[in-house]
């Protein structure tokens, strides 16, 4: 009877650690314990729970929780080589990726890890110890064979770890060069914080040999940057959550109401983005954010909540994404075809072919060839750092072509295909020469057998408002014969993508990404039309 008061008493003065992710029995609980089991029942039940957070805080590899959106961030990992991870304070990101790079290491033997900081400094307060946190306890201290050295103060020595089955991790920052990435294998490369278009492109390759991944982890408190661009440009949201700080409102388009992004498949197949929203970490006082946020506009909360950045640099085609895309042999036969061309003498030529086909007894337009390709000549133009205007890529680069070789790859690219009209830039094809026979471009063209028109002379925002029509359809409503865009461009049109989810006003006619949408704008305001092949009665020509 003794025993039984003694435990009875013990039970009612159990202490009960905090947890956030193991609930403390309520009194009314641990009465029920006590009355249906006993109160040594309680007591063991505490103990359990005790111990469990001791190991929790002990061996957070193996014995801490593993939140439910971090098993996703993980899906996304093993069916794509990128993953930019774009979060709110306090959502994580950072915890997830380091537990990530450890986990890398001790899977694989002989890993090579790199994991990037804005800084020196903030790579040993921050990158450093959660790196550390996660290595288990027997790899912790000096053991035979591994080579981690590390202190609260100086973070881990040389910035460098070597575990005992020969995996290593290097900490770098961006202030230093790109080139000590050169002549390195990695199996995962890991930015922390929004990094930008230089790194990612050298690190790339970097990633090739060993089939390594690339883990980006950021609270896009800069807005959409071009890093931000190359994943959401076009992306699809396949997954949304409820957004208690901002309830009642359509938040991002193509979300239902009182939702924001959760999951994204971008418009590159190797490439996948996921939002790390506040509330779904267990360890964060998520009523401390709402009050720290109150009052705020709807754009920070939700950068600083759900990792969402709004784009505010005026897209020329914010609904092109995947559902544009299509793969070549999913196009129809036959069809009416169009040739287009955009001309300039300090640059390749721009060109694009596209058929129109009856699909369903109405017209759809297909974008099926572009020159320079993106896969032969590379891109037409890459991201740069400082605005959202790009760059000349290598597609570019002029190769010495007079009209005759220009002929010839265009007679190569179209194999015997019969084309029912070819158009040219109205403005370049139109300026007549210098030159002693003062023949413009397309005069030039067709005194070599081109048979080339001059495109429809509109202003940008016409034609880019003509492809947007095209491109238009409901994005909250599945794909289907009433819902679906009437213009497509092959995935094999690398570059016109790349231009259509980065064109934008941004630097004017000094776009990087500009000629091949000239070259779309020239066709669409053309109102291309099907033409069968007994009647001529059907041609377009500028009726937009």
């Amino acid at each position: 009877m003794k025993g039984k008061t003694y435990n009875f008493l013990m039970a009612a003065t159990l202490t009960w650690t905090p947890w956030p992710t193991l609930a403390i029995p309520t009194k009314e609980q641990q009465e029920a314990i006590i009355t249906n089991h006993g109160s040594d029942a309680l007591i063991q039940l505490n103990k359990a729970r005790e111990e469990k957070i001791r190991r929790e805080r002990s061996d957070p590899y193996s014995e801490g929780f593993i939140p439910d959106h971090w098993r996703d961030a993980d899906k996304l990992l093993e069916t794509h080589d990128n993953l930019l991870i774009s979060g709110g304070n306090r959502s994580g990101k950072t915890s997830y990726s380091c537990r990530k790079l450890v986990q890398t290491m001790l899977d694989k033997p002989g890993a090579r890890v790199i994991a990037f900081s804005m800084t020196n400094q903030s790579s040993i307060r921050d990158l450093q110890p959660a790196v550390y946190n996660y290595l288990p306890n027997n790899l912790k201290g000096k053991k035979r064979g591994s080579q981690i050295s590390y202190s609260q103060k100086n973070g881990f020595t040389n910035s460098s770890a070597v575990l005992p089955n020969g995996s290593a991790i290097y900490f770098h920052f961006y202030e230093q060069r790109s080139d000590i990435l050169e002549g390195v294998e990695l199996d995962i490369c890991y930015f922390d914080e929004l990094v930008s278009m230089g790194w990612i492109e050298t690190a790339q390759y970097r990633l090739v040999t060993r089939k390594g991944k690339m883990l980006i982890a950021a609270t896009p408190i800069t807005g959409w940057t071009p890093t931000v661009n190359k994943f959401l440009a076009g992306a699809q949201i396949v997954k949304t959550r409820p957004s208690p700080l901002l309830p009642d409102k359509v938040n991002v388009p193509g979300c239902a109401p009182g939702t924001m992004p959760y999951i994204a498949e971008c418009v590159d197949d190797n490439s996948a983005a996921m939002f790390f929203h506040t509330d779904l970490n267990p360890y964060n006082p998520m009523d401390q954010m709402e009050r720290t946020l109150v009052g705020e506009t709807s754009v920070n909360i939700k950068i600083r909540a759900y990792g969402w950045a709004e784009r505010t640099t005026g897209a020329w085609f914010p609904k092109f994404g995947k559902s544009h895309i299509i793969k070549p042999e999913d196009i129809p036969e036959g069809g009416t075809r169009y040739h287009v061309m955009d001309p300039h003498g300090a640059r390749s030529w721009a060109m694009l072919w596209l058929k129109v086909c009856i699909v369903d007894n109405e017209e759809r337009w297909f974008v099926y060839d572009e020159f320079p390709r993106r896969s032969e000549l590379g891109e037409w133009a890459v991201p740069n750092d400082s605005d959202m205007s790009g760059k000349e890529g290598p597609a570019q680069v002029p190769q010495g072509n007079g009209l005759t070789m220009y002929k010839k790859i265009i007679e190569d690219q179209e194999n015997g295909d019969e084309i029912f009209i070819r158009l040219c830039d109205p403005r370049a094809g139109g300026t007549r020469s210098l030159s002693d026979d003062g023949l413009t471009l397309i005069e030039k063209l067709n005194e070599v057998g081109m048979d080339v028109d001059a495109a429809p002379g509109l202003h940008i925002e016409q034609g880019v408002g003509a492809i947007n029509e095209a491109l238009d359809f409901n994005t909250e409503e599945d794909i289907s014969f009433v819902n679906r865009p009437k213009l497509m461009v092959s995935s094999n049109c690398g570059n016109l993508i790349d231009c259509l989810q980065e064109a934008s006003p941004a630097g004017g006619e000094k776009n990087a990404y500009k000629d091949f949408i000239d070259c779309l704008r020239y066709v669409v305001t053309y109102n291309p039309e099907y033409v069968s092949d007994t009647s001529f009665s059907a041609i377009g020509g500028g009726s937009y």
